[in-house]
This record gives C-alpha cells, structure tokens and sequence, in this order.
C-alpha cells in the first residue's frame, strides 16, 4: 500500500450525471479564466506585432531582459504562496483565514515597500547593469513589488472561490490599463525600453489598488504559528519557482552575457510566440488546480480523469496552431528584421509540450499528495541544462543553440516529474489515458508540420503547404475528439 494513500482518502465514486456537471462546469470555468487570464497575461504578446516596428531586436532584448530578469522577484519572494492559496481555500479549515490573511498582508503591504527599497538601492548605486540603466532597473523593480497583490493574492483567491464577477473585473482591468499604457508609450510616443518599464509600473500600482479594494484578507487574529506553516509551505518551494524562472526567463538576460543584444533580442520573439502555449497551459492549470486538491488516491477519480486528457491534448495540440499561424501570417506581421527568429520558434514549440505535460504530475505531487520539497528536483534539472549549454553553445550558435537547449531543458523537466511521482509512490494509474492514443498520434502529426513549415523559408509555397497539412489535421484532430461517445467525463480508477 502507497505510504501516501493516507494523505486523501478514497471518497465514495460520484454518480455519472454528477461527474458530467462537475467536468461541464469545470470546463466552462476554465474556458473563462483561459481567456481572461491569458489576455491579461499575454497583452505585451498581442501587441508584439506592433512594438517589432517601432523597437529594433536590441531594444526589445533589453526591454525582455528587464521583465525576465524583474520576475524573479516574484518567484524567490512570492509565487510560492499562490500555491498555498490555491490549497487553503478549496480544502477550508480553521486555520484558513489566518494562512490567507497572512498571505494577503504579505502582498498588500510587505512586499511592495521592500521592493521600493530594492529600487532606490538600484536608482542610487547601480548606473548600468548588463547594458541596462539602473533608473530603468529601478522602475521595473518597483512594478513588480506593487504587481505581486493581484497576481499572487487576489487573482488566486477569487479564481478558487469561482467568483467570476470578481475576476472580471480584477484582470478586465489590468487588461485594459496595460493595452492602453503600451500602445501610447511604446507606439505612439515611441519612448522605448523606458515607456516599456513605466507601462508596467502604472499598470501594477492601478491593480494592486483595485485589489486591495475588492480583495481584502479575511478578518482573523494571526499567531507565530500560522506564520510559521505558510513559511514552511512556501520556503521548500523556492527553489521550484527560482528553477521555473531559469528555465522560462533566465536564457535571456544569461544569453546577454556571452551575445549581442540582437540575438537576445531574435530569442525573445521566439520564446515570446512559444510563450502563447504557455499562458494556454498555464491559465487551465490554474482553472484546474481545486480539482487536484480535491483528488484522492489511487489516481485518477472523477475529479482528475478528464481534466487530464484535456491537459495532455492541449499539451500537443497548441504548439502545433501557434506554429502553423505563424508561418502563415508571421511575414505580414513583423518587421523583416525578426523573421529570422521563425525558425527558433518552431525549435522552442516542441519543448512547449513538454512543459505542458509537466504541470500534470506536479499538481499530484503538490496539491494532492501535499509534497512540495520534491518539485524543484524537476525544475532544477531543466535549468541546469538550459544554463549550461547556453554558457558553452550560446557565444559560438546564438539564440540558436539557446533555443535548442530550452527544448532539451523542458523534455528532461517534464521526464523527472513523472519520475518524481513513482519515487514518491504515488498511486496514479497512468495507463488509464493511453485509450486516447489516436487522437493524440494525429496532434504529435501535426506538430511535425508546424516544426517543419518554420524551418523553411519564410513565406515560402512548401512553408505554407506544411503548414496547410497541420491545420488540415488539427481540424481532424478536433472531429475525433468531438465525436460521440469520445467524451467520457469520470474514468474510475483501475
């Protein structure tokens, strides 16, 4: 028997017509948080096309290596904690109002003066940092210090408690405060790398506020206990954010150090175009998460069956669409200076679905079995290749040799979370999805499409006729799973 079993115990299977309203209503959450989440998170993304005519390659390096290199702020000081959200208010208790109150406190009032402190070192003492003002710096330090309110507190808070309205209004806001921010500093007023890090700033001072407005801590009397299990939740999973943040952001500015600010410049829009994929598995993750809270053991039940094959098909399916839009349209879009980094893109979508598969079996081993001291062995693998071999191929191949790195980094981070999850001894009947292979055969199909419509020529009659044959699969793709009797909401747990 598992030595985990104990840690959620079988509940009485659901009925059919139960599990079907639980995946419908999951689903149409999901749906909801994907677009709105996404959008919030991936407007710099949107309106890329329009910054890749007024900002040349090395501005826009310089621009991504201030945002790249700012987050990991967030990831040593605060991203733990939205997993403790995401775990306390689906599973509630006694102690869920103090672990909650002391995170938003955290957020709200702690972390944004010690990131005005940070910027003021960095303002008075730093006057170039990788080729990088530190007035500039400074600026995009105070943003992500006032950004971590909405992100980290409140968006986690209302999207586990399905408060719909709520989130609407919260990344309805910051979408619009951003779009708006951009566009005029960077298309109109053509500021550059400065209008860049001023957008950001203004967008997460106006969100932390609205935060604080609608999203406010729950009333309760903290002890050095409570402080004492959010720190002991949160501090065994920084090095699985300060890893995620190697893996995902550090290519750039450690790029920087042995390349021209061109090339960190091609990479970016090659990551940033993968990056789609990622805010797609990234916002359902999110949506899903309360499932595996909710889960127990052995796995999959009702409550995870589904949402995992939607996982995986999205996992294969969305880097095969953003790959294949891209070489279509991708030469009416952006400037010809970037299309050199088409081909970079299609290396960086195969890692993409890798990094899709990963969430999955780290939300078992987290927010199900409880074990968060594990996960940065998986992201701690993938960051170690991607840096090394960015060091020792990056000044010889460029953003190449970086692009082709991140792919091996995501397939070996994904492989050791799987592997995690039999060393831990976790019952999870991995064998129960295998019944979707066809459907999954036809993605991996059109995936080698797109990879191979980007490596021509851009704009090319044979890139698009690649590119044709993805689409023309997907849309198979789609009728196969569409079809009746391929939805089957609550697999039982063999």
């Amino acid at each position: 028997m598992s030595r985990h079993r104990s840690v959620a115990k079988r509940r009485p299977s659901s009925k059919r017509s139960q599990g079907q309203e639980r995946v419908g209503s999951t689903g149409s959450a999901a749906l909801t948080y994907l677009l709105l989440a996404g959008l919030q998170r991936g407007i710099s993304l949107l309106i890329l096309p329009f910054i890749s005519h007024v900002m040349s390659p090395a501005e826009y390096g310089a621009a991504s290596m201030l945002t790249a290199a700012a987050v990991l702020l967030v990831a040593l000081l605060a991203q733990p904690l939205d997993a403790l959200v995401f775990r306390t208010v689906p599973r509630g208790g006694e102690d869920a109002p103090r672990l909650l109150r002391s995170i938003g406190l955290y957020c709200y009032i702690l972390l944004p003066v010690a990131a005005a402190v940070v910027a003021l070192l960095f303002a008075t003492f730093v006057s170039d940092f990788l080729g990088v003002s530190g007035s500039l710096w400074a600026i995009e330090i105070l943003a992500i210090g006032f950004q971590s309110a909405m992100t980290v507190f409140a968006l986690p808070m209302v999207q586990s408690r399905r408060d719909l309205p709520r989130f609407v209004c919260l990344a309805g806001t910051s979408i619009i405060v951003l779009t708006t921010s951009k566009l005029m500093l960077l298309v109109v007023w053509k500021l550059g790398v400065l209008g860049w890090v001023i957008s950001d700033l203004i967008t997460a001072v106006i969100s932390a506020l609205l935060a604080m407005a609608l999203v406010r801590p729950p009333r309760a009397r903290l002890t050095k206990a409570d402080i004492v299990t959010v720190a002991k939740f949160a501090i065994p999973l920084i090095p699985h954010k300060a890893s995620y943040w190697a893996i995902t952001s550090l290519s750039r500015p450690a790029l920087a150090t042995v390349a021209s600010l061109t090339q960190v410049g091609l990479l970016s829009l090659g990551l940033n175009m993968a990056s789609t994929v990622t805010l797609v598995v990234t916002e359902i993750n999110r949506a899903v998460q309360p499932n595996y809270s909710r889960e127990a053991f052995p796995a999959p039940t009702h409550h995870t069956y589904a949402v995992v094959r939607w996982q995986i098909l999205v996992a294969i399916t969305v880097p095969a669409a953003v790959g294949a839009a891209l070489a279509i349209f991708g030469q009416w879009i952006f400037a010809s200076s970037y299309w050199p980094a088409f081909a970079l893109t299609g290396i960086l979508l195969i890692g993409q679905v890798a990094y899709g598969l990963y969430p999955i079996a780290i939300n078992y081993l987290v927010l199900t079995a409880g074990l968060p001291k594990y996960s940065a062995f998986a992201t701690g693998t993938g960051a170690v290749i991607i840096l090394g071999s960015i060091f020792v191929f990056g000044r010889e191949f460029g953003a190449t040799g970086v692009a082709y790195a991140t792919t091996v980094g995501y397939v070996a981070m994904a492989a050791v979370a799987i592997m995690l999850t039999r060393f831990t001894k976790l019952e999870i009947a991995w064998r129960a999805w295998a019944v979707r292979w066809p459907e999954l055969v036809l993605g991996a199909m059109a995936l080698s499409c797109t990879v191979a419509a980007l490596s021509l020529p851009v704009g090319s009659w044979l890139s698009r006729a690649f590119a044709g044959v993805c689409l023309a699969v997907l849309t198979g793709t789609a009728l196969l799973v569409a079809r009746p009797g391929s939805r089957n909401p609550a697999r039982p747990t063999q």
